[in-house]
């Protein structure tokens, strides 16, 4: 009886040790997938972050190369290089090229060729001339671009029927057709070169034509009450504060943005005046003091603004003279006398 009892137990305690066994197994394997798993997870959120600064600085560029663009096209409607016909007189010359070429009968094949691959840019360029009128707002730097193309191509034109006409009548008199061309050639690339030195100069135009500009300036010392009523006055020793309004015109062409606005005010003797508000900014190289700086976000638009600076302590008699700055350039100065 006493072994009876015994084996059974070893029995069914044999079955409850191997299930531990293989759930630890499982548990490790389970906790190196999840350990895996969040490893994978924070190198692609990495890595999506890293693609998002680079979106971010490509965008960044493609906005600033669009508004160069948009500065230039300006500037070029504006110097009359381009005339509002252009774009329509443009299209008929290229039609009336193609209509000459398809008259052209040759039986060189080379030229030939040469000749059909012509049309396919003419016929490419037309497409390029309707796509613009389509479009709401002209690009004037693409139709000048397009017209000085076509331009090139009437002359290459022109030196084809001048080679037929020679091949027929001369047949043969190939060296006076090769110094034609490289004439021709010549020809384009000094005029490639005037086209690179007028956009030279647009550059430069646009460079002065960016600095702001100011209007209607006006200065006078104030009277501050002690209701807060401004009064103006023309006492330097009731003066409490130097008010200073004009406008900044449009610029179309200048840079939008927030842009700081610094007043300075000389005394009689020179001297600019300072509170303790004033600080130093740079003109050309040189240090100068500003007395008041006021930040504006300009969006190519007129801008009404006045500009205060408090005094403190007693001014003396005499003129005075206010200077407006704006990004390193003097945009502005007027004077004002006090007695």
């Amino acid at each position: 009886m006493t072994e009876q009892t015994k084996s059974p137990i070893k029995k069914e305690d044999s079955p409850i040790i191997e299930p531990t066994k293989k759930s630890s197994k499982k548990d490790g394997v389970y906790i190196i997938v999840i350990v895996l798993l969040l490893a994978g997870i924070g190198y692609l959120s990495y890595a999506i972050g890293e693609l998002k600064k680079k979106n971010t600085t490509h965008e960044s560029s493609i906005s600033a190369l669009l508004q160069e663009k948009e500065d230039l096209n300006t500037i070029l409607k504006n110097s009359g290089v381009i005339a509002e016909s252009d774009d329509e007189a443009l299209r008929n010359n290229l039609v009336s090229m193609l209509d000459q070429y398809d008259n052209i009968e040759i039986e060189n094949q080379e030229m030939q060729d040469s000749i059909n691959s012509q049309r396919t840019r003419i016929t490419s360029l037309i497409e390029e001339v309707d796509g613009l009128k389509n479009k709401s707002k002209r690009d004037w730097g693409k139709i000048y671009k397009l017209k000085k193309e076509t331009e090139t191509l009437r002359g290459i034109m022109k030196g084809y029927i001048h080679t037929i006409d020679s091949l027929n009548t001369l047949n043969g008199n190939l060296q006076k057709t090769i110094i034609i061309k490289d004439d021709k050639i010549n020809a384009v690339s000094t005029e490639r070169d005037l086209v690179k030195d007028e956009l030279n100069k647009t550059k430069n135009i646009v460079a002065l034509g960016s600095v702001l500009q100011t209007g209607g300036i006006t200065s006078t010392a104030i009277i501050v009450r002690n209701s807060g009523k401004q009064v103006e006055t023309s006492r330097a020793r009731r003066t409490d504060m130097i008010k200073s309004c004009f406008t900044i015109i449009e610029n179309k062409i200048a840079e939008a943005g927030n842009k700081d606005i610094i007043m300075t005010v000389t005394d009689p003797k020179g001297k600019v005046l300072k509170n303790s508000s004033s600080f130093n900014f740079t003109i050309d190289g040189v240090s100068k003091s500003g007395s008041v700086k006021r930040q504006i976000n300009y969006q190519n638009e007129n801008v009404d603004l006045c500009i205060y600076f408090e005094v403190e302590g007693e001014i003396e008699e005499g003129t005075y003279t206010t200077q407006i700055f704006a990004e390193g350039t003097k945009i502005g100065t007027t004077t004002f006398a006090l007695k």
